[in-house]
Formats: C-alpha cells, sequence, structure tokens
C-alpha cells in the first residue's frame, strides 16, 4: 500500500514541476500553478488529503530551487497549490455557507500574503499608478479577484465532477485501487 501512495506521489510532483518550469511563458504566469494545484486532486481524492498536501510540499520546494518564475511561485504556494486539496476538506463540512465563507476567507487571507510578499521581496508594487487613489485600486483587485476566485472554485468542482464520472475509474485500475487506500 505505501508503494502505490509513494508511486502517487512521485509520479504526480515530477509532473507538477515539469509544469511550473512552463510559468517562464510569460502567458502561462498563473495558469500554471492553477493547473498544477488540480493535479494534486488526484492523491487527495484517491489516497487521503494529507497526500495531496505532501505532493504540494514537495512541489513547492523544488520550485523554490528549480527556475520558475517568481510572482507565478508566490501565487502557487500562497493559494493556488494548495487550494484544491483544501477545497476538497471545506466541501465535507455539513453547511454549504459556512463552506462558502471559509473558501472567501481563505482566498482573501491568501491573496493579501501573496501581495504582501510580492511588494516587500520581489519590489513589484502593482499600487503605483498616480492616476487612481490606493483604496480605489485595492477594492478594484479584491473585486475582481473575488469574481475570479468563483469562477475558479465553481471550475474545480466541475473538474472533479468530471474526475468522478469520467476518469476515476480508470485512473483506479491504473494504480491498481480497488477500495479506499
Amino acid at each position: 500500500k505505501n508503494t502505490v501512495k509513494i508511486t502517487v506521489c512521485g509520479v504526480i510532483s515530477a509532473l507538477a514541476i515539469v509544469l511550473m518550469l512552463g510559468t517562464n511563458i510569460p502567458i502561462m504566469l498563473y495558469t500554471v500553478p492553477a493547473l498544477t494545484g488540480i493535479l494534486f486532486l488526484i492523491p487527495a481524492v484517491e489516497l487521503s488529503p494529507k497526500w495531496g498536501f505532501l505532493c504540494f510540499g514537495i512541489t513547492a520546494i523544488l520550485s523554490v530551487i528549480l527556475p520558475t518564475e517568481r510572482e507565478a511561485l508566490i501565487m502557487f504556494i500562497g493559494l493556488l497549490g494548495y487550494y484544491p486539496t483544501v477545497k476538497l476538506l471545506i466541501e465535507r463540512l455539513k453547511s454549504r455557507i459556512l463552506g462558502t465563507i471559509i473558501k472567501f476567507i481563505t482566498f482573501n487571507v491568501s491573496v493579501t500574503g501573496c501581495f504582501f510578499v510580492t511588494s516587500e521581496l520581489l519590489g513589484i508594487n502593482i499600487f503605483k499608478n498616480e492616476k487612481f487613489s490606493m483604496t480605489v485600486m485595492v477594492v478594484a483587485v479584491y473585486l475582481v479577484g473575488n469574481i475570479a476566485f468563483a469562477v475558479f472554485d465553481f471550475a474545480l468542482t466541475r473538474i472533479l465532477n468530471m474526475y468522478f464520472i469520467k476518469f476515476r475509474k480508470n485512473v483506479r485500475k491504473a494504480l491498481r485501487i480497488n477500495s479506499k487506500i
């Protein structure tokens, strides 16, 4: 049983690292970290959420060492990498309203942390535009960000549904999983 778990985690992490190297292509700056986080749903669903988090941790550590785009790396570590696995845990709650509130709190706290790290460590300040006040810019970024997050969360739900309907049987067969490990 442990051999299968370690192998799944290793293969998913290796694929995730290859994807994260694609962040050096400018158009892939936020797309690749989001897609990489989606990969962690396989070990999180088939093994347990802790294996999803383990794959995320391995990928995060190696992405820091390897030549990945720093801004994409911050978004990956700060939100997009671990959120799909966190989503699985949040959706186990009986109250959908509480779950939705927790999701948006997670997003807003994570984005605030990402903005801080990006501006302080990388020296990138997106709020230096003199035409708008800082308050208007912050409100606009959070408003658009929350809308984008709602779309991302909805898309993750659809991807999970598609996984369960179309792919899970084949993945479990390939991994030789007959019952929950």
